[in-house]
């Protein structure tokens, strides 16, 4: 099952180069073309997927023929859309091929390119081999690290807490449904979080037949941020120095490696962010012949609203980025568009001249207005679908009411914000280094008690969580990232106080979106998986003053020391991030490639039950019980924080599982007496209320089962 998930992602993978190709801009249209072709490719790709999932369950024939079939139609579209780029790269500009020479003409810049391929590769080579030192030594930690993240996603099962009980059996009830629509369920949050990245994984279990593909998800979206980060080092005006130092500070930072090998969907989330973000900035970086030469790329918004409408549909926090970050593209549309000028044509007069500007900048303002309309249109057709099935079920298109005052503020007060704000960063940069982080913690609560308010104010904290809680451990589910962070932070403080307007504005936007967590966002203790998309954006402020501080040496004896000076600061940053990079992919949690529990000692079962061994044994008597009676249906009796997915994998793979409580409304429940066999977890009081007259009832402490007596 494995090597035929592996075989299925190389499949897709090969699509995505392909489409690159078929979609890199034109040369010196912008900055890092070929990155910029991934970035589209991958928006492109992604909302395809999620587009084949909302079509298929319109239809009930959300089947593995049916994503098997759009596959196979994507592939002969991206085929012939390669075939039609590489004819019209060999095609003369404002002329034809030729009778009979189209393919002539495509082997002999295949010959040519081929040729320019062979050059760049020696001059990559000179290049790398005259590299300092420390480039080759970061670049080696770099792949270190992913190698090894590699190796944990790829020989890893599922074993993220939230995943057990509602990201993947959501997979598994869509696939019996053969429909995304919403179901019966104790567990709300398997109808009413964001689907877009189940969406995606949904693809891997029907076309694999199982799980062992899950992990590379997040596994290449941490690559694809890497790669846009970078992207946006460079359009911030970083050199190779710059975009080296963003890639190895997302690298080392503890919580995108853990993730990478997760089920999770934080990092896929923060990957679709970044990729909106890169597409923004070509707006203020394309050079000058082709900003004149453009009419600012119609494509543009087409996959400013592709990206916009998967962010969306995978984690509505994302968004929070997104709004400034458009906020600032529509801005800059709009402040280009009114300084267009054209020189006058010979024999007209400059007043006609004058309305001839003013009629080109009112188009070009209505083209920009036209453009904003379609990125929201794009994304919603998207989004629109979930969105709708919200409503539905629950009369809001943000889903239940449980839901929005769980996770969101709910205060206006500006102290009680301040507060928020402060516990959240504190628990991001929290460390090992206990006076520190015991220090910034009292700090806040001595704040809190001077402004006359309840650090952990209901209206500002998720249930009965209370602050401060260890975070720096490498836990997927909480790990903090202060080295990132604090340098990060540092960039944009520079960005904002030295940097150029570009730079300005993109720090403006980090800084509206953290504060839109602050006011949306609850403070919890896994809050730091939920800024990931933040991290990501920081990381490239972070290379870029990373990239300034070890810029030479200047002339004077003093500049001389206050370089070296930071030469020694940017080194043992470096060093201690290596260090926790290592030791997270060595020791992290709950996926480890070294110590007791380590990927290659343990079973598949007893890595899916890491974060609780202790309820192994009871999954299993419990399962194989059932298993024993030859069930068809059985119901399934938990609550709302139970691992569901251990059932779907225990028992036999033709059982269907029905949930015995709902709290959607409108969604009813089967009857317990119509199945063949009942599982419970947690939840055993119900569960014993549940079970038919007549059935045997077998509590196993935290797991429990019911069967009909047996027939004499």
């Amino acid at each position: 099952m494995l090597n035929e998930a592996v075989l299925l992602v190389l499949w897709l993978l090969l699509l995505l180069p392909a489409l690159a190709y078929a979609l890199r801009p034109r040369d010196g249209a912008v900055l890092a073309p070929a990155r910029l072709a991934v970035v589209r490719a991958s928006v492109l790709l992604g909302a395809y997927a999620v587009g084949v999932v909302e079509a298929a369950s319109a239809f009930t024939e959300l089947t593995a023929p049916t994503l098997l079939i759009a596959w196979l139609a994507a592939t002969l579209a991206v085929f012939a859309a390669v075939l039609v780029r590489a004819v019209r790269d060999v095609t003369p500009a404002g002329g034809s091929a030729g009778r009979g020479q189209p393919f002539d003409a495509l082997r002999e810049e295949l010959r040519s390119r081929r040729g320019a391929t062979r050059r760049t590769w020696r001059r990559t080579k000179s290049a790398a081999a005259a590299a300092p030192a420390w480039q080759w030594a970061l670049g080696c930690v770099i792949a270190i690290l992913a190698i090894s993240v590699a190796v944990l996603a790829i020989g890893s099962s599922p074993n993220n807490f939230d995943s057990q009980t509602y990201h993947l059996p959501r997979i598994e009830h869509w696939i019996q449904n053969a429909s995304v629509a919403v179901y019966p369920t104790d567990i709300h949050r398997q109808v009413d979080i964001g689907p877009g990245s189940e969406y995606l994984l949904t693809h891997l279990r029907l076309l694999s037949g199982g799980d062992g593909a899950y992990n590379l998800l997040q596994f290449l979206a941490g690559i694809g941020a890497a790669l846009a980060a970078s992207r946006i080092a460079a359009q911030l005006g970083g050199g190779p120095v710059a975009q080296l130092a963003t890639v190895f500070i997302l690298a080392t930072t503890p919580e995108v490696l853990l993730q990478a090998s997760s089920t999770q969907v934080d990092l896929v989330a923060a990957a679709w962010v970044a990729c909106l973000a890169t597409i923004v900035l070509d707006e203020f970086t394309r050079p000058g012949e082709a900003l004149l030469r453009a009419t600012a790329p119609r494509s543009d918004a087409v996959y400013l609203g592709l990206a916009l409408g998967l962010i969306a549909v995978t984690k509505s926090t994302g968004l929070l980025a997104a709004a400034p970050l458009l906020l600032i593209w529509g801005i800059g549309r709009l402040v280009r568009d009114g300084r267009r000028r054209r020189p006058c044509l010979c024999g007209r007069s400059p007043q006609r001249c004058s309305r001839a500007d003013a009629s080109r900048a009112a188009a070009a303002r209505a083209a920009t207005v036209a453009a904003s309309l379609a990125v929201l249109a794009i994304a919603l057709v998207l989004v629109g679908p979930f969105l709708l099935r919200m409503h539905q079920a629950f009369g809001h298109p943000l889903g239940p009411e449980i839901l929005r005052d769980s996770i969101g503020v709910q205060t206006a007060d500006p102290r009680l914000l301040l507060i928020n704000g402060l516990r959240i960063a504190q628990t991001n940069l929290d460390t090992p280094l206990f006076f520190l982080s015991d220090g910034f913690a009292a700090a806040v609560n001595g704040l809190a008690n001077l402004m006359g308010v309840d650090p952990n104010d209901p209206r500002i904290t998720f249930g009965s969580s209370e602050f401060p809680v260890r975070a720096w451990y490498p836990d997927e589910d909480r790990a903090a990232f202060p080295i990132t962070g604090l340098a990060a932070l540092a960039g944009l403080v520079w960005f904002a106080v030295k940097g150029p307007g570009l730079r300005r504005a993109y720090a403006a936007a980090l800084a509206v979106a953290f504060i839109g967590v602050v006011c949306t966002v609850s403070w919890q203790p896994w809050v730091n998986r939920l800024v990931m998309f933040l991290v990501v954006l920081g990381a490239p402020a972070a290379g870029l003053l990373a990239a300034a501080l070890v810029k030479g040496f200047a002339a004077t004896a003093r500049e001389r020391g206050r370089r070296r000076a930071a030469c020694v600061l940017v080194t043992v940053v470096a060093v201690v991030a290596s260090l926790a990079g290592v030791l997270t992919v060595a020791y992290g949690y709950p996926r480890r490639l070294a110590g007791t529990w380590s990927v290659f000692s343990v079973t598949d079962l007893e890595e899916r039950f890491v974060r609780r061994q202790e309820w192994l044994p009871q999954y299993e008597e419990a399962a194989a019980a059932v298993a024993a009676v030859d069930p068809e249906r059985v119901g399934i009796v938990q609550g709302n924080d139970s691992w569901e997915y251990p059932w779907w994998i225990l028992l036999p793979e033709d059982t269907e599982l029905y949930a015995l409580q709902s709290v959607v409304p409108d969604q009813n429940p089967p009857d317990p007496a119509t199945m063949d066999a009942i599982v419970c977890a947690e939840d055993l009081d119900e569960c014993a209320n549940l079970v038919p007259a007549g059935w045997e009832y077998h509590d196993l402490g935290t797991v429990a089962y019911a069967v009909p007596p047996a027939q004499p």
